[in-house]
């Protein structure tokens, strides 16, 4: 078993950053209550109010694997997408933990 941890980049388009927001805050609430998620945090960039940061947390590769398969994680997603002008994912190792 292997902690997995994610990296998500997301930059709102123009007027639709609160859209986003709410759409981020709906997605932790469902994800966090799922059995291998232990944390999901959303950050808002300080020098641009239409970024955002995710910081994903899975016990292991299982569990991230049966979150994007959920309703909410696909509903989400698309969701996301609609008011997103990109999204960056990407799976990282900590070098000091």
């Amino acid at each position: 078993m292997s902690i997995v941890d994610l990296v998500v980049a997301l930059q709102a388009s123009e007027g639709r950053s609160e859209e986003l927001r709410d759409t981020l805050k709906a997605l932790r609430e469902a994800t966090l209550q799922e059995p291998g998620c232990l944390d999901y945090r959303i950050a808002r960039g300080s020098l641009s109010a239409n970024r955002f940061f995710l910081l994903e947390r899975w016990v292991d590769a299982e569990a991230l694997f049966r979150h994007e398969h959920t309703p909410h994680f696909l509903d989400g997603v698309a969701r996301v997408r609609a008011c997103c002008e990109y999204v960056d994912l990407q799976p990282i190792g900590w070098l000091l933990e």
